[in-house]
């Protein structure tokens, strides 16, 4: 899958992520690249992948402030 710079400047648009212009085009060859081998998987194992339950997210917990309270 290739995406353009206009494409990838547009998705980190969506979720408010500042991509410098000079790095611009490095993320947008990495993410095409990435995608183009997620592709590859799916044909190979994507039958598989959909009987398999996704992990959810892990998110960091914040300590807990001293009395108990968070």
């Amino acid at each position: 899958m290739e995406l353009s710079v206009e494409q990838v400047r547009a998705m980190a648009a969506a979720v408010d992520l500042d991509i410098p212009e000079a790095d611009l085009r490095n993320v947008t060859l990495r993410l095409s690249s990435m995608l183009t081998a997620m592709e590859a998987i799916e044909r190979e194992l994507g039958a598989a992948m959909d009987r398999t339950e996704p992990i959810p997210p892990v998110y960091p917990h914040e300590e807990p402030a001293a009395g108990g309270e968070r």
